[in-house]
C-alpha cells in the first residue's frame, strides 16, 4: 500500500537543510543567514509601526506620528531625491521599498537604541531599514523651501540611504569605517555639508584604522567619523572617481576588503595608511 505522506513541516527543514548545506558547500552561508536576519528585522519593524499613519512614494514607505504629518511627504520627496543620486552611484537598485520610520522626538528615537541624548542622530540605518528623526524636532519654524533645503543639505537621507544600499549590494560585506566614511563622502558629493570636515583632523588623536575596525567602541566618535571620511577622500584622490565603486563591486562578489583594494588597483590598507597620514601632513 501506500506510505504515509511525509509532514510539510518536516519537507520545510529538510528543504531548508539542504539550502544552507548546498550554501556551505559553496562558500555563501554567510550571506543567506545575513540577508535572512535583515529581512527578519525589517519584518519585526514593519509589525511595531503598523498602527503609525503611513504615506508610500515609488521606492519607500514612510511610518509617522499624527503630529508629523505637515512634513511626510516633504521627507518622502527627499528619500526620492537620495535614491536618484545614491542608487546610480552604486549601480544598484533595492528589490523592494525601503521602510523609513519617522521619529517625532530625539527621546523617542534615542529610546529604540538605548541611547543616551550625547548619542542622539538625525538617523540611523540598521536591519534593512532608516529611521529618521523628524525635522520639526531640529528644525524650528521656516517656510516650507528653506525647511526642504535645510533637510536635504543637513538631514540624514543620502547618509542612511548610502548604507542601506552599501549594506544590500555586499551583505554586510564591508568594514564600519568604510561605510561610514563613503555614507559622508556622498554627503559632501551631493549636498555640501557634512557633520565635520576631515581637514580639521587633529594628527596627534589619530586612530590606526584596525582600531576602526571597532568604530563603535573608540572614545571619540566625532574622531572617527572624521578619520573615516578623510580615508575615503584620499583613496578617491589617490584611486581615482572609480574606485570606490570597484571597491564595493569586489566586496558585493565576496572579497576580503584586502582583496577589494587589490582589485581596484589600490596598494594594501597598511600601506594606505602610511601614505594617507602622509597625505594629511
Amino acid at each position: 500500500g501506500r506510505g504515509r505522506p511525509i509532514p510539510r513541516s518536516l519537507l520545510a527543514v529538510l528543504s531548508l537543510t539542504l539550502v544552507v548545506a548546498l550554501l556551505w558547500a559553496s562558500g555563501s552561508v554567510w550571506p543567506f543567514v545575513y540577508s535572512e536576519a535583515r529581512a527578519f528585522a525589517r519584518w519585526r519593524l514593519q509589525r511595531q509601526l503598523a498602527d503609525w499613519p503611513g504615506m508610500e512614494s515609488e521606492h519607500f514607505v514612510l511610518k509617522y506620528q499624527p503630529e508629523d504629518e505637515n512634513v511626510a511627504a516633504m521627507v518622502l520627496d527627499t528619500a526620492e531625491k537620495a535614491y536618484a543620486v545614491v542608487t546610480k552611484g552604486a549601480n544598484f537598485i533595492p528589490l523592494c521599498k525601503t521602510l523609513v520610520a519617522l521619529y517625532p522626538s530625539a527621546e523617542e528615537l534615542d529610546a529604540v537604541f538605548g541611547w543616551s541624548p550625547q548619542e542622539s542622530a538625525l538617523g540611523v540605518y540598521w536591519g534593512g531599514t532608516i529611521r529618521v528623526l523628524s525635522p520639526n524636532d531640529w528644525v524650528g519654524e521656516v517656510d516650507e523651501d528653506l525647511l526642504k533645503e535645510i533637510f536635504w543639505v543637513a538631514g540624514p537621507m543620502v547618509h542612511e540611504f548610502t548604507h542601506l544600499i552599501l549594506d544590500y549590494k555586499t551583505d554586510g560585506n564591508y568594514p564600519r569605517w568604510f561605510s561610514e566614511g563613503l555614507a559622508q563622502y556622498m554627503e559632501l558629493k551631493y549636498c555640501g555639508a557634512v557633520l565635520s570636515a576631515s581637514s580639521d583632523l587633529c594628527i596627534a588623536r589619530l586612530y590606526s584604522i584596525q582600531d576602526l575596525d571597532s568604530f563603535t567602541n573608540l572614545d571619540d566618535e566625532q574622531l572617527a567619523y572624521q578619520q573615516s571620511l578623510s580615508l575615503v577622500e584620499f583613496m578617491v584622490e589617490t584611486g581615482g572617481p572609480e574606485v570606490l565603486g570597484k571597491i564595493v563591486n569586489s566586496l558585493a562578489k565576496g572579497s576580503s576588503f584586502g582583496q577589494a583594494l587589490s582589485a581596484a588597483g589600490m596598494p594594501p590598507l597598511a600601506t594606505i595608511e602610511e601614505q594617507w597620514l602622509d597625505w594629511i601632513k
